[in-house]
């Protein structure tokens, strides 16, 4: 990560903005993004994003229409969510759905495959032979619930899905197992790197959305932006969109990452000002300032599969006890 105190929305030129290209892009791509570059472009050898100076950058370019967003469209709708979302484990399928009082739950997309990621050797893998179990909304804790699908995770599982989106028939899939939602997929945007590599994934993520949303899937979108531009350009493409209610932001891989954290909380904080929308914050909570807190409590919902979890390690209270003491934390947290 970046060691400069400055944010990505006061730039400073570094070595690498000079081998930076993605300007060419503009105005997908603003020059204080170019200028905020800390990394390399080329010999990055297609590790976690596709760079300006990657060499098949045109193909993943043509995948996904090229990186301008005001084309893509998705529906939205409506549905009445509780300020809390629990997400159940996979640890927690075979339970009672009764043991769950939310009518609404939510499930991660590496609990609906049926082998997930795993850490070998220090580094996170996904085995090859693994494929989405469509009869996971079988399970007894699902039972009576509307389940809202959340499409984050780590860049080994959200990159693999997409790359094999076409063999594994992803789209299809996912629309016909009968989900209340989905919801966009956390592509990384990391701070300093190449930000032709933040506009494609941003389009990625929309994308996803747009094709499911096209198979009757109401597609919930993921909105993550690290400085000013991005977030202007997530602002405008949701104020054109009157009809999208609700968007998520995932916050959980930011929680050991103060920089990060930050930069996240003013995308809230500027959405939340600029914008219409509801936001489902998934995962981490803490850190919003006191005026958001209080000002939109009606407009921020929370996900965590904390309490759940919780529930299934120390076995000292039950689930809706465990959930019943999150949602009492978020209520002292919103108080002014």
């Amino acid at each position: 990560m970046p060691t400069s105190n400055k944010s990505n929305d006061d730039p400073q030129q570094s070595l690498f903005t000079e081998t930076c290209c993605a300007g060419e892009f503009a105005p997908h791509v603003h020059r204080d993004e170019v200028l905020a570059v800390k990394y390399p472009c080329t010999g990055r050898g297609r590790r976690n994003i596709v760079t300006c100076g990657d060499e098949g950058r045109d193909e993943f370019l043509e995948e996904v229409d090229g990186l301008d967003i005001t084309g893509v469209n998705v529906r939205g709708s409506t549905f009445p969510l509780d300020t809390f979302l629990p997400v159940i484990p996979r640890g927690m399928f075979l339970h009672s759905a009764s043991e769950i009082p939310s009518s609404v739950v939510g499930v991660m997309l590496n609990d609906v495959l049926t082998k997930k990621v795993t850490v070998r050797h220090g580094y996170y893998y996904l085995p090859e032979d693994t494929h989405i179990n469509t009869e996971v909304l079988k399970y007894p804790v699902f039972q009576g619930k509307h389940v809202i699908l959340l499409s984050c995770g780590q860049d080994i599982l959200i990159e693999t899905l997409w790359w094999k989106r076409h063999s594994l028939g992803l789209f299809q899939t996912i629309a016909s197992m009968g989900f209340l939602a989905v919801t966009g997929m956390n592509f990384s945007i990391f701070s300093g790197e190449c930000p032709f590599a933040h506009a494609l994934n941003t389009k990625k993520s929309l994308r996803y959305c747009e094709w499911l949303d096209q198979l009757g899937v109401w597609a919930i979108p993921h909105i993550y932006a690290i400085n000013r531009p991005q977030r202007e350009r997530s602002r405008d493409w949701l104020l054109a969109r009157p009809h999208i209610k609700l968007i998520t932001i995932n916050t959980q891989l930011q929680r050991n990452r103060k920089r990060d954290v930050r930069q996240v909380f003013e995308t809230v904080e500027f959405l939340l000002k600029n914008t219409e929308v509801n936001i489902l914050l998934h995962g981490r909570g803490r850190g919003l300032s006191s005026e958001i807190r209080s000002g939109y409590p009606h407009r921020l919902h929370f996900a965590a599969s904390g309490p759940l979890k919780n529930a299934i390690i120390r076995k000292d209270k039950t689930p809706a006890e465990y959930i019943d003491l999150f949602v009492d934390g978020l209520a002292l947290y919103h108080r002014p």
